[in-house]
């Protein structure tokens, strides 16, 4: 046999070979992602498309276009950034000049490596096998799950053929995670926002460990503060008096605000674990200065993260904290990176229809409802702003909190019944008349004192 022949039989041994573990490899990714459950592996498709924050949206953009072409629903792209898409799908009302219903979540997800630790890559959908089935991967939680509950309550809606009396939205945007400026922010003020005419929104909720479901009423808002304290440089082996130093100036300035964040720490542990509005967080995040081991900087930076309790009023706050910063020496310069104005809040009684429909839902699953306010926050804190009563709920019962976290998960039973829970929403929502339902932002009330 000479060498030509065996190397067309390496050749060809080589190409068996790749066939085999291809078709290994499409066997076990068959079998690894697609649930028999048609909901659950839509979930799953949704999570294999990476969608961390400014990665291109484009496939996901794909995936809502054939689901709205599988319904038969009408869906609009909005860019008011560039590479930053707004999705809105409308399920019409029979009467649609009444105010509509906005179901809003977020196509973006935060980062996630299979480095950090995960037991299953983050952007496959793995499902564990117990008896217990648990969907792994980024976004299960937060919340590409709610998502994909929104729309197969609709989806069984329609199939039953239930006439909704109000337009129900479905709305998806690209950059919850990083502050909303692309998304929400651009979205609400937009002609294309005025003339859906939202008389109330649905957001995100959270997971909680406990056999019940949390409904977001107000968010915390984030304020963001860059502290620059300027002193004398100099040789390292220079010796000035601490307070004449950049650095000197920053220790008054972080000795100042955590005392005020001792202040709020009682506060916080004594708080009810749904009610995170009485106290105030401080957390400084980031400190940079210097340009060599060897040379006393001239400027040293400090970034603080600053929650802010809903009561508290937004012209005290910044005058306090611009006191703790000024009083720390001569050229120190405060810039506000971030400076939410409050939120207000949405009833959660009698009073208010929509969260009698909602209640409604709940009993008739045996669900319990608790009134919550996160210590975080979601894009319904910019929807309220601009006067359209929301809640966020994520019907996440007895699942620990795993936002952001390293082997995020959702039980697979869990994420079922929550589309049982949203399509009864959905319909008691849609379907409050007009003569029940008042101007929306009469839901919304203001919680700050002074």
């Amino acid at each position: 046999m000479d060498i030509s022949t065996i190397m067309f039989y390496v050749k060809m041994w080589a190409i068996g070979i790749l066939f085999y573990l291809n078709a290994v490899l499409c066997n076990t990714v068959n079998n690894f992602v697609y649930d028999s459950n048609p909901s659950v592996a839509l979930l799953q498709k949704y999570i294999q498309i990476n969608t961390t924050t400014y990665n291109n949206l484009d496939k996901a953009v794909t995936f809502w276009t054939n689901l709205a072409a599988a319904q038969g629903v009408e869906i609009k792209k909005y860019v008011y950034k560039p590479n930053m898409p707004v999705l809105v799908l409308k399920w019409p009302g029979t009467n649609q000049s009444l105010p509509g219903i906005m179901l809003n979540s977020h196509m973006d997800v935060v980062p996630a490596s299979e480095q950090d630790g995960w037991l299953y890559p983050p952007f496959a959908g793995h499902i564990t096998q117990e008896q217990d089935r648990k969907i792994y991967g980024r976004g299960t939680q937060d919340m590409k799950s709610v998502s994909i509950q929104y729309y197969e309550a609709l989806k069984r809606l329609k199939e039953k053929k239930i006439s909704l009396l109000r337009t129900v939205y479905m709305t998806l945007m690209p950059d919850e995670e990083v502050g909303a400026e692309a998304g929400m922010l651009s979205f609400l003020p937009s002609q294309e926002f005025k003339a859906m005419n939202v008389g109330f929104e649905l957001d995100e909720g959270g997971a909680l460990n406990v056999p019940m479901i949390p409904v977001f009423v107000q968010d915390k808002v984030v304020w963001q503060i860059q502290v620059d304290c300027h002193g004398v440089a100099g040789h390292g082996s220079s010796f000035q008096p601490t307070n004449a130093t950049a650095t000197g100036k920053c220790h008054n300035v972080v000795t100042n605000m955590f005392a005020f964040r001792d202040e709020q720490y009682p506060l916080f542990a004594s708080a009810p674990s749904n009610d995170s509005s009485g106290y105030t967080s401080v957390n400084l995040n980031r400190v940079s200065g210097g340009t060599a081991n060897n040379v006393v900087p001239n400027v040293v930076s400090l970034t603080f993260d600053i929650r802010p309790s809903t009561k508290l009023n937004e012209d005290k706050l910044q005058q306090m904290l611009e006191e703790m910063v000024y009083s720390a020496g001569d050229n120190i310069t405060i810039t506000y990176i971030s400076k939410n104005p409050q939120s207000p809040a949405t009833m959660a009684n009698s009073t208010n229809p929509f969260w009698n429909a909602i209640q409604s839902a709940a009993t008739d699953l045996n669900i319990t409802l608790v009134t919550a306010v996160p210590p975080g926050s979601t894009d319904a804190r910019h929807v309220r702003l601009a006067g359209v009563p929301a809640f966020g709920m994520a019907p996440q019962r007895n699942t620990p909190t795993l936002l952001h976290a390293v082997n995020e998960y959702l039980g697979v039973n869990t994420f079922l019944s929550g589309i049982d829970f949203y399509e009864k929403v959905i319909k008691n929502m849609a379907s409050v008349p007009a003569n029940l339902a008042r101007n929306p932002s009469s839901y919304l009330y203001n919680t700050t004192i002074g």
